[in-house]
């Protein structure tokens, strides 16, 4: 068997769901208020008697991006208000715990299992395809088929590619492809669905490796007649381990002297870095923001590791399918075509229109689910299911990295300008500021780039964007900031938030060019993520960084030689504003060492 980077880490645990505690809960809600309410005092007195009349040029754009950041803070507080993990459930058997039969004959469900593949390495999809193959189940004659979905069509036409179909049939599971590439991945699962027959079918990308208690643990909600898919946390196994300052020394310095060593771990011992060095660990994401998500029926499929109903889907695309109808039939009695013609028109629309279950975008999961959340008629339901049920690989470099998380912020603006969720009828309210809430995350960059220049224009220009660094600027910023920072540690149920924030930072750049690009109309490309470590160049990634941070150091340096001959108008906005250096460097440093990182030991 072909050896791969991560089978060092195939022991790996995964860690365990945070039960919900309801006293936590009442006092992250408690915190949330007070936080909320500091923070409208904080903004009222920034709006009406802080702002420097002699630079309002600087003074507007900070309180506005200070006020938009807040926005933010009140949205996090809403979506972390209260937790409703769904009543766990047996599998089920037949069909007719999870559906209607409307006097149809009963028999076993059917469970399809998709493992979706573009160019992977046909022996890292073998990996995902046996542990497939693990699922158990506890009835027998429930029939589980698995389909690899291979848009790459390696089939064997061309030589120059592997033979994906050769190993899936050495593997005894079906192999199904298309010959085109139309919708994506979402035109994959189409294809799929139009040629299966499963009532409910998991959807696993090409590194996912589901646990054998995948189903076992899941199908139960689908007695819940409403319940449209289960979505489950997404677990990276082969996350950067953390590493000992000596064992870095060693290996950057060559230092071999063993001696020297000791006394770096006795005096360093507990000192260790690196760890997920590219902010992947997606655990904030799924055991706090997603499952809280459960009170609001808000919680949306990220695609892989999910489990979906068959009928949610197909009555979607149906609907979708009527919809198109019903609008050109509109559309032609406003200009007066006669009922022949009508009809002709119909007839030939009922031809060529397809069926699509899921959306043809570049963020299908994400769209779909809303979609299916505002169908007044069926009103569909999700669950965030809290335990890890799958492992997955992560991005092993800061290039995947970047194309990734570009193709999720593109996505999700994407929607908002096409088809923006606050506005989508249907929705319930708590559906809409959810689902805002992950659109509007991608317009922090507007703020965090004012933030991050701030500390630079005071250095070069001398101008304060307050009245003065003075006691009641203290008074309200410092109370806001406190109670903000125990708001966030109380809501994230004790799960670090370091490695997030950094990142969160650091990641303006290409969030901005999502957003210009979204804005100039480009088609959003669906990007198969590699997988494993390919090591491009991420110079292009890092300069706007290594540009911030050497201003930023250059305005440190100049204050300090004017304050130092007594030429500095203002001690206080200079120590201030150094302060706010140091969180930037810190945040922006992350994806410069990201992009610099190799592993000590190369596989």
């Amino acid at each position: 068997m072909k050896q791969f980077y991560f089978h060092k880490f195939d022991d790996r645990k995964p860690y365990s769901a945070i039960p919900d505690n309801k006293y936590r809960t009442l006092l992250f809600q408690f915190a949330g208020i007070i936080t909320i309410a500091l923070g409208i005092s904080y903004l009222g007195w920034r709006w009406q008697f802080s702002l420097n009349p002699d630079a309002l040029w600087f003074a507007v754009p900070l309180v506005l991006a200070e006020s938009l950041s807040f926005f933010s803070t009140v949205m996090v507080v809403i979506n972390f208000w209260s937790n409703k993990d769904a009543e766990k459930s047996p599998p089920v058997h037949y069909l007719s715990e999870i559906e209607d039969l409307q006097e149809r004959a009963d028999r076993p469900v059917k469970i399809d299992v998709f493992i979706a593949t573009y160019n992977e390495d046909v022996e890292l999809v073998r990996q995902s395809i046996i542990d497939a193959k693990n699922i158990k189940y506890p009835f027998p004659d429930v029939e589980i088929k698995i389909f690899v979905l291979d848009d790459g069509r390696r089939d064997g036409r061309n030589p120059l590619k592997e033979n994906m179909k050769i190993a899936a049939e050495e593997e005894g599971v079906h192999y199904m492809i298309r010959e085109h590439n139309e919708g994506y991945k979402a035109g994959n699962l189409k294809n799929a669905l139009e040629h299966t027959k499963g009532d409910l079918f998991a959807i696993l990308d090409a590194d996912t490796r589901p646990f054998p208690e995948f189903l076992i643990h899941t199908s139960g909600y689908f007695r819940k007649a409403k319940v449209a898919w289960v979505q489950t946390p997404q677990w990276f196994y082969d996350i950067t381990e953390a590493q000992k300052l000596s064992s870095i020394l060693n290996s950057k310095l060559k230092i071999k002297n063993s001696y020297l060593t000791r006394i770096v771990d006795i005096v360093f011992g507990k000192i260790k870095i690196n760890e997920d060095i590219f902010g992947n660990d997606p655990r904030l994401f799924y055991d706090v923001i997603l499952r809280k998500r459960n009170f609001y029926n808000a919680a949306f499929c990220c695609g892989a590791g999910s489990l979906h109903r068959r009928e949610a889907v197909m009555s979607l695309a149906v609907k979708d399918f009527a919809e198109g109808i019903k609008k050109l039939e509109k559309d032609l009695v406003k200009k007066n075509t006669n009922s022949i013609e009508i009809n002709g028109k119909k007839n030939v629309l009922l031809m060529k229109q397809e069926i699509v279950p899921f959306k043809f975008h570049a963020s299908e999961d994400i769209y779909t689910s809303i979609m299916l959340h505002a169908d007044k008629v069926n009103k569909w339901e999700s669950i965030q299911h809290p335990d890890i049920e799958c492992k997955m690989l992560s991005t092993q470099d800061l290039d995947s990295w970047i194309k990734q998380h570009h193709r999720y912020a593109a996505g999700s603006l994407d929607i908002a300008f096409r088809d923006n969720p606050l506005f989508k009828k249907g929705l319930t309210l708590g559906q809409k500021i959810c689902y805002f809430n992950t659109i509007w995350s991608y317009f922090a960059p507007l703020w965090i780039l004012i933030f991050l220049l701030r500390p630079i224009v005071y250095f070069f220009t001398l101008a304060l964007p307050v009245k003065a660094y003075s006691f009641d600027f203290f008074k309200y910023f410092l109370p806001f900031q406190i109670m903000n920072t125990i708001t966030i540690t109380l809501g994230s149920w004790g799960i670090s938030t370091k490695r997030g924030d950094q990142y969160y930072i650091s990641s303006f750049w290409f969030m901005l060019m999502a957003l210009f690009s979204v804005i100039k109309g480009k088609e959003v490309k669906f990007n198969v993520t590699p997988k494993g470590k390919h090591f491009a160049n991420n110079t292009q990634h890092i300069l706007p960084h290594i540009v911030i941070i050497s201003l930023t150091l250059l305005g440190v340096v100049y204050n300090s030689i004017l304050l130092l001959m007594g030429y500095h108008p203002s001690a206080s906005g200079f120590f201030a504003n150094s302060f706010w250096c140091i969180f930037n460097v810190f945040a922006l440093s992350i994806m410069i060492r990201a992009a610099l990182w190799k592993p000590l030991e190369t596989d």
